[in-house]
């Protein structure tokens, strides 16, 4: 298995092989289009996790501003064999490009379920969410 990060300018092509793997985190919030549009001006980047040429799972990140720190935050992340590609040297290959670009910390926000999948990650916080 291989992954790769996107080139902005490959966004549009790569599309229509990943759209339905971003749509399965669609919430009230968020949908694939919202994602789409974000990837397309560069201020969202894509991974992909390939097999054999096949898109076997897809993950989207952002940069977020702390008055002290550069944050990687995976926005959404869908697929099959998450544990596989994110537990092997993937995962270390996605860290790298972060701490290349300036992040100090990844953030995922996500279901409890990914502790279990990423355990050198630890819980800091959960997000409360209210509809107004």
């Amino acid at each position: 298995m291989l992954i790769e990060l996107v080139p902005v300018a490959m966004i549009d092509d790569l599309w229509p092989r990943v759209k339905d793997i971003v749509a399965l985190t669609d919430d009230a919030v968020l949908n694939s289009e919202d994602v789409l549009n974000y990837l397309q001006t560069g201020q969202w980047r894509l991974w992909v996790a390939l097999e054999d040429g096949k898109i076997v799972a897809a993950m989207t990140v952002e940069f977020f501003y702390y008055p002290r720190d550069k944050v990687c935050r995976v926005v959404t992340l869908g697929g099959k064999r998450m544990k596989e590609w994110l537990t092997n040297n993937h995962q270390q290959a996605v860290e790298n490009w972060a701490k290349g670009q300036g992040c100090s910390y990844i953030d995922v926000y996500g279901r409890k379920g990914w502790k279990k999948v990423l355990p050198e990650y630890k819980e800091d916080c959960i997000l409360l969410r209210k509809k107004l």
